[in-house]
């Protein structure tokens, strides 16, 4: 019979640190909510794994390998067994900044040691539970946020109603992913025990100068009102690289911790009426495997051609911080000529999950979806590590924001037709065996 445990540790950061969520440097000056790692560590009888979401803009592999070191130090799980997987927040705390060289390593030690202190508590509290694996729709509060144009070119974030440049919007550029996945646990007495949903939007909602998890705050805390403040809630996020919470075709503002409250209304609510109808299993065999692709990093582009117009990424002091942003990439490209990224599958039962740690594109995880042999798939984004923006090559031919090179966006142009298809060969390796 499958066995679950769960617990959280918290990662809130110290009032006054880095919240490195925008092109400059800004500091918490509040805590809204508390930052936590949630954690659910699964056996079959055989193999041990861990899921871990963490409050966190991105998480580095250093963070990782030392948590993985931990954990397998402390617990029968290997440390390729572990995910661990970042919700995106913009008021996170220091892990990493984007656009130019940050973080900090104190921070980062203090969430490594939480994380492998979550897992270890949770195998400590493995118990008999029932799994259920369902996955919702959501379609209303995620938006392609990148446009084509009347001129052809695409632009992120082009403006709304009554902008300068919203007339010559023609159409979003990308698609959305409405799945809520769902991943459930019950005791044997029927409570449940245990939620983590997977779901792709940005978490650049609550926005301000106080830490805060995001959206995914409010979905815990609306799942632990309705299943009990005892019930353990993660986390993982889908492949957001193109998908906000902004809906360019509309006058409406979409920011602030009330539309993030709604947020996480919506996708606990659409969890709960899956979860009520899921078919519940008692057991639900499990595999991992860790595949490792090498990407290359991108040749030296020209920086006059690749500035945004207008829209997110424009403008004179941002072209500063690209400048920056661009010498610091050269000086890692001198040093290595690619990234050895990993991707990781794992099999629950009749779900496949596989990550990678980019802001990967919405085409390419639907693509994954479709080719999956599994009967569901999630796909988690920001996982194990940070690759930065990786776009589908329309969109590098179209421009925009999260193709303009530095070190967000370093990766060449294939690395994500790359990372599709290591996934689903990944995907292949722990898919159950045709009978």
């Amino acid at each position: 019979m499958l066995q679950a445990g769960f617990a959280s540790s918290d990662i809130t950061p110290d009032v006054g640190m880095e919240m490195p969520g925008g092109f400059f440097k800004a500091t918490g000056k509040g805590v809204r909510d508390r930052l936590i790692a949630a954690a659910c560590v699964l056996h079959d009888g055989t193999t041990p794994v861990a899921l871990v979401g963490i409050d966190a803009l991105f998480i580095d592999r250093s963070t990782v390998d030392a948590a993985r070191r931990l954990i397998q130090a402390a617990t029968r799980i290997p440390g390729s067994n572990v995910l661990i997987g970042a919700n995106h927040t913009h008021t996170g705390g220091p892990m990493i900044r984007a656009a130019v060289d940050g973080g900090d390593p104190v921070y980062a030690g203090r969430v490594a040691k939480a994380i492998a202190e979550a897992v270890t508590t949770a195998s400590q509290k493995l118990h008999a539970v029932e799994v259920g694996i369902a996955t919702g729709h959501e379609g209303s509060i995620s938006f392609n946020r990148r446009f084509l144009m009347r001129d052809g070119r695409e632009i992120t974030h082009p403006g709304k109603p009554g902008t300068p440049h919203h007339k010559e919007i023609v159409a979003p550029a990308g698609p959305i992913d409405p799945d809520v996945g769902v991943l459930a646990f019950r005791n044997p007495n029927g409570k449940v025990a245990g939620v983590f949903v997977n779901f792709a939007c940005h978490s650049t909602v609550v926005g301000g100068d106080q830490f805060s998890p995001d959206y995914a705050g409010y979905l815990r805390k609306h799942l632990k009102a309705h299943y009990g403040e005892d019930t353990a809630v993660g986390f993982l996020l889908g492949a957001c690289g193109d998908i906000t919470q902004v809906d360019n075709m509309s006058t409406a503002r979409e920011y602030g911790p009330e539309y993030a409250d709604m947020m996480g209304r919506k996708l606990a609510a659409e969890s709960v009426r899956v979860i009520g109808r899921a078919a519940w299993l008692k057991e639900a065999p499990l595999a991992v495997t860790n595949e490792t692709v090498a990407l290359p990093y991108r040749s030296e582009t020209d920086f006059e051609a690749e500035r945004p117009p207008f829209g997110l990424g424009s403008g004179e002091k941002v072209d500063e911080v690209y400048r920056k942003s661009r010498e610091q990439l050269a000086e890692i490209r001198r040093k290595t000529p690619f990234v050895p990224a990993e991707v990781q599958a794992i099999r629950v039962g009749p779900l496949g999950i596989v990550t990678n740690g980019a802001e990967y594109f919405c085409e390419y995880a639907l693509r994954i979806k479709r080719c999956s042999p599994f009967e569901t798939t999630w796909f988690i984004s920001l996982a194990n590590e940070w690759l930065g923006y990786v776009a589908t090559a329309q969109a590098f031919m179209g421009g925009g924001y999260e193709v303009r090179t530095g070190r967000g966006s370093r990766l060449a142009v294939h690395a994500g037709q790359k990372l599709l298809e290591t996934s689903l060969k990944a995907l292949g390796k722990v898919a159950p065996k045709a009978k």
